[in-house]
């Protein structure tokens, strides 16, 4: 039996959050509504904080504009997002701001 890398079993987990994330919300793109021939699905907290990488809470559905390119963007206005996501998803907003008060409280007592 081959024993499978690091790389591999990270590369399979991102594929099955990317799925479970496109059918949580229907391949369309969460601030517009299109449902695009090939949907986008954004990191909300970058996808290096390894704890929150494969929590499908930390993900969403775009469109290219939306993902990569537009003023109305994560990657290009990560302020606005931020407040789009509170507005317009406050469950997911809320539970990914607990998350990450509790990565910080336990790096810190980690020291």
């Amino acid at each position: 039996m081959k024993i499978k890398s690091k790389k591999w079993i990270d590369r399979e987990a991102l594929k099955k959050w990317r799925e479970e994330v496109l059918k949580r919300d229907h391949g369309m793109c969460q601030v517009c509504g299109n449902k695009p021939n090939k949907a986008h699905v954004h990191h909300i907290i970058p996808r290096q904080v390894k704890e929150l990488r494969y929590d499908v809470m930390n993900g969403i559905t775009l469109d290219f504009n939306h993902h990569k390119v537009g003023v109305l963007s994560p990657h290009l206005n990560a302020l606005w997002f931020s407040s789009w996501l509170k507005k317009n998803k406050p469950e997911q907003y809320n539970y990914l701001t607990r998350k990450l008060r509790e990565i910080e409280k336990l790096k810190k007592i980690k020291g």
